[in-house]
């Protein structure tokens, strides 16, 4: 959890940047009962900045999920890899949704933020979630 004040221009460029997307699962924020949060992807405790470059807009589950982590262990290959970070990798070289809504990845970096993120979870994958992100 964020220690430091986002000022409000800085949470509106962060949020406008994401189209009022979630960085993570693409969930925008219209369609969730809770706003959308300013996370922090290297969290202060490791180090990270209160910066434009060092900050995402995600949903309160990512956000909830993701809490201060920075990585997970990658079950296929037993490493520690990092997650998914939206201001340096691309989202679709990560992640591949199907017309279910589940998401599935070729990458360790995919595959670690879908589980850590719980974004396969049945309440996450709703069929009206999907067709307003493809």
């Amino acid at each position: 959890m964020s220690h430091t004040y986002i000022p409000t221009q800085l949470r509106k460029l962060i949020a406008n940047c994401a189209n009022d997307c979630c960085e993570y699962c693409l969930q925008p924020e219209s369609m969730s009962f809770i706003s959308h949060q300013t996370d922090h992807i290297i969290s202060e405790k490791h180090g990270g900045d209160t910066t434009a470059e060092n900050l995402a807009f995600a949903c309160s589950l990512c956000n909830k999920y993701k809490g201060s982590d920075i990585a997970t262990l990658d079950k296929e290959t037993d490493k520690i890899t990092a997650l998914f970070n939206p201001r340096e990798d691309e989202w679709n070289k990560h992640f591949q949704l199907s017309e279910d809504g589940a998401l599935s990845s070729p990458t360790a970096i995919g595959r670690g933020t879908i589980k850590l993120l719980r974004l396969n979870q049945p309440e996450r994958i709703e069929p009206e979630s999907v067709t307003s992100i493809l």
